[in-house]
């Protein structure tokens, strides 16, 4: 009789590229991703806008070079890197040298994403989002020498004149998104879903059911996909002091009220790690960990105080 395997639990965290205080210096963007590695960490993750009116963000693709020489294990992801918004020509060409540089530890988060300013200023119609995504996609890995249905038309001959390939050690795609149409490019095109911040427990359970269903029914493996998903934390003994932090700074993020009490992991130890032992067994098997702050204060005290516990609950319970 086969046994199967227990899904592993993998944690990451984000990388301070966001500049929720000020965008951290050369020597401090570089402790950081120490730390992290150091700490335990799988991985570390940047958001990605080009354009963002009052808050200064370093460049997605920039800044995980930067710190793929100065770590030598985490995998190195994109949470979510808006792929409209870039020719996707050169952008096979940055991420495979990136794949290939850092020993093939890159993942890529993408979606639609954007705003109209930044969809306005890169000169992209935003009527033409999704078939652009999609052929992105396809040219991506095209170019890659992974599998390729077809749908970016790129001759064989110039695909293959892009090297190297990072075919022995092949960038995964995950899909965000949260619209059903997107939860099945998921499924159809993607190694995974990356799930977004507001997305519940509840929500997160019901959505991967319909990324791994429709995944079935085009005859995938819907066990080789990867659920994800990001959320904010604030590990704080005061409950109260740590949900002010969030409320403070994730409106002015998002241009838009935030419900950071229901939505976000807050406090004590032990209150976040209900919330996220509650996302975990929703099926989240890799959960990344946002702060609204670049001290590495909040890095140790997820890693010393949150994640061993969830990494043992996790062995016990999945």
């Amino acid at each position: 009789m086969s046994i199967n395997p227990r899904p592993t639990l993998k944690f990451g965290i984000y990388l301070p590229n966001v500049g929720w205080e000020d965008v951290p210096s050369s020597e401090e963007m570089k402790a950081f991703a120490a730390d992290a590695e150091a700490s335990g960490f799988d991985s570390v993750w940047v958001e990605d806008r080009l354009l963002h009116p009052g808050i200064d963000i370093l460049e997605a693709v920039t800044t995980l070079s930067f710190v793929a020489s100065c770590t030598s294990r985490v995998q190195l992801g994109t949470s979510v890197l808006l792929f409209n918004l870039r020719n996707p020509i050169p952008l096979a060409k940055s991420l495979s040298t990136l794949n290939h540089l850092s020993d093939g530890r890159l993942v890529v988060g993408a979606s639609l994403g954007g705003r109209p300013l930044e969809y306005e200023a890169s000169g992209i119609p935003t009527r033409t989002r999704v078939s652009r995504f999609v052929e992105t996609v396809e040219t991506l890995r095209s170019f890659w020498g992974q599998s390729n249905s077809g749908e970016a038309n790129i001759p064989n001959a110039l695909a293959e004149s892009m090297t190297p390939r990072p075919e022995d050690r092949p960038i995964p795609i995950l899909i965000g998104g949260r619209v059903e149409a997107a939860l099945k490019r998921a499924a159809r095109i993607g190694n995974g879903w990356l799930a977004s911040s507001t997305t519940t427990p509840e929500i997160f359970k019901r959505n991967w059911e319909i990324v791994t269903s429709h995944a079935v029914d085009l005859g995938r493996d819907s066990a080789s996909l990867e659920p994800a998903k990001f959320c904010y934390i604030d590990v704080d003994d005061s409950e109260e002091r740590a949900l002010e932090r969030l409320h403070s700074r994730l409106p002015r993020y998002y241009g838009a009220p935030y419900d950071a009490a229901n939505l976000t992991l807050y406090g004590p130890p032990d209150k976040c790690i209900e919330g996220a032992m509650r996302l975990l067994k929703a099926g989240v098997r890799t959960l990344i960990f946002a702060t609204v702050t670049s001290e590495r204060d909040q890095l140790q005290r997820i890693a010393q105080d949150v994640i061993p516990v969830l990494r043992k609950e996790g062995i016990s319970t999945f």
